[in-house]
């Protein structure tokens, strides 16, 4: 097959680079694993303080949503 250019899509590039991603894998599962550690610790002053603002609830949402990222992406950190 030809390199076109409509051949060339993003799964076919991030094939030709598997090696580079298996290297970030790692780190980037250690870190959304100790992330989804910490990040309920930071709820804990936006609770105490009272969510009657805006900005403490949009700060809250936005906590919850990277929360749950952490916990996707670090959900196979040291499973073996």
């Amino acid at each position: 097959m030809t390199n076109h250019p409509l051949h060339d899509t993003p799964l076919r590039r991030l094939g030709e680079h598997a090696e580079g991603v298996a290297l970030l894998r790692r780190p980037i599962e250690a870190l959304g694993f100790w992330s989804a550690i910490a990040l309920p610790f930071l709820y804990v002053p936006l609770v105490v303080s009272g969510l009657q603002t805006t900005g403490t609830r949009y700060a809250f949402a936005l906590l919850i949503a990277l929360h749950v990222v952490a916990l996707v992406v670090g959900r196979e950190y040291n499973a073996d």
